[in-house]
């Protein structure tokens, strides 16, 4: 907050109207200059910058908002399609997807909105400056899913698994799955990617929070399983 610095002029000039204004007015816009200055870390923090502060951000890191033919179209189809729709309900036809007519592109370009952007730029960071050892993917990952729970399963055969404890949105999935924006080590590929809920995820003996079966009548008693994108 900007300091009212008249507040410091000594008794003989107080009651100078033309020396308090010009004082007030030259002090008033330094302060103003330096309040702008402090706030522009906390502008410019990737976990908190917003619209065109992280448009800069995404400058600097050579990160573009406007990802091309990448999303998918949600037209109708059938379970395992991760875009697709289904039928719209009776009086409420928005509800589903359109048919797909023959030679109709099924991706889009799309502006990036400001969760999924900071979801891009973070996997940008972490994989520009990782190293490639299991603790930095981990930590990695947790970094870039906001401090998701995270797990990797190397079988040594030059690839990794990689789990993510939340789900992901569409437009999430689909940057994943198509830009390779992922850490890793050179030469690894990522085999498989699955998103779970880490609260009510099934597990075994061991895991940290993990659940068993459940039971018949009783679905909500187990965990739930993970899915794969």
């Amino acid at each position: 907050m900007a300091r009212d610095y008249t507040a410091l002029i000594t008794s003989e000039h107080r009651t100078a109207p033309r020396f308090v204004a010009t004082a007030g007015a030259v002090t008033g816009a330094l302060a103003m200059t330096a309040d702008v200055t402090r706030s522009i870390p906390d502008a410019f923090d990737v976990e908190t910058a917003v619209g065109a502060q992280l448009d800069i951000i995404g400058l600097w890191i050579g990160q573009s908002r406007l990802i091309p033919n990448v999303l998918l179209l949600q037209f109708f189809g059938f379970s395992g399609n991760p875009a697709a729709l289904p039928f719209g309900e009776e009086d409420n036809p928005s509800g589903g997807g359109r048919w797909y007519e023959e030679g109709e592109d099924y991706t889009a370009t799309t502006v990036l909105g400001d969760a999924e952007y900071r979801t891009l730029i973070l996997a940008r960071i972490a994989r520009d400056m990782s190293k490639g050892t299991t603790a930095e993917l981990l930590g990695s990952l947790s970094f870039i899913f906001g401090g998701a729970l995270v797990a990797l399963d190397d079988p040594g055969d030059m690839t990794i698994s990689v789990a993510i404890g939340r789900y992901l949105t569409l437009v999430e999935r689909a940057i994943i799955a198509n830009l390779d924006i992922l850490p890793r080590p050179a030469g690894v590929r990522i085999s498989r990617r699955v998103m779970f809920n880490s609260e009510r995820y099934f597990g075994f003996e061991g895991q940290a929070n993990a659940l068993s079966f459940g039971e018949e009548g009783l679905p909500e008693v187990g965990g739930l399983f993970a899915e794969e994108f």
